[in-house]
């Protein structure tokens, strides 16, 4: 198990990713009545992983965690680090995903949407925090990515993986 933002560490890492890509599909059809369904993993890959619309249509979800690779790697040779996230920190860490995700060869199309489906268990980074950060900002444009979220590792007291939908420019 990892040592720094270990929630949704797994031993497989496709596992994690059906993992992560499940909570948030659970998230949209409660939230907005989405009714996405039958994830699995694409091999090959990207994207790391398909679903099904109520219509039968397949949509893509490309999977990428939202962590200090420096204080993982650093609580990894034991010592006691954590990341603070200063204003825009976030933000450009997201950018840089995003265009990751977004610059890639999607196998096993067409597509009707492509999501990229981002996850943190930062333990400095606040949900408030990340939400009055990214609600300030567009990210794009981009040429294959149709929308982006952020989920936060499992919150007791609503009993749910928070979910942040990063805004796209036009």
């Amino acid at each position: 198990m990892r040592a720094y933002a270990p929630f949704f560490d797994w031993f497989d890492k496709g596992r994690k990713e059906l993992g992560v890509v499940e909570e948030l599909l659970t998230s949209l059809n409660r939230e907005s009545g989405a009714r996405l369904h039958s994830p699995r993993l694409q091999k090959p890959d990207p994207p790391d992983c398909v679903c099904v619309t109520q219509t039968g249509s397949s949509v893509a979800l490309e999977v990428a965690e939202v962590v200090c690779e420096d204080a993982a790697r650093l609580a990894a040779r034991g010592q006691d680090v954590m990341r603070l996230w200063k204003p825009g920190d976030l933000t450009a860490h997201i950018s840089h995903r995003l265009r990751e995700k977004d610059s890639k060869t999607y196998h096993g199309g067409p597509y009707v949407e492509t999501i990229a489906c981002l996850f943190t268990d930062e333990p400095m980074l606040t949900l408030s925090q990340a939400e009055s950060e990214l609600n300030a900002h567009r990210f794009g444009p981009f040429s294959q990515l149709t929308s982006a979220f952020l989920v936060f590792s499992y919150d007791p007291n609503t009993k749910s993986y928070p979910v942040i939908q990063l805004r796209f420019q036009q």
